[in-house]
């Protein structure tokens, strides 16, 4: 009945990943409907979604521009 506890604490790097999860997960939600940027997203979506790696979903094309957005605010 006790299998599904965590036995071990939550690591620092854990932490920072959730947080990092939390924090790109919003900035998607209000990118997603934000129309000052709507249109921009969708052409530069759209330009880059044929490439050999290209995002094929509009929502993975904006966690990937959100999360760099982060990792560059964050990282340096």
């Amino acid at each position: 009945a006790d299998t599904y506890k965590r036995t071990t604490p939550v690591t620092a790097l854990e932490t920072k990943a959730r947080s990092r999860f939390a924090a790109v997960s919003l900035a998607v939600k209000e990118r997603a409907v934000d129309l000052s940027k709507m249109s921009s997203d969708q052409l530069a979506f759209a330009a880059q979604k044929d490439l050999a790696d290209g995002k094929k979903t509009m929502r993975a094309y904006l966690w990937k521009i959100c999360g760099e957005a982060y990792d560059q605010e964050h990282n340096g």
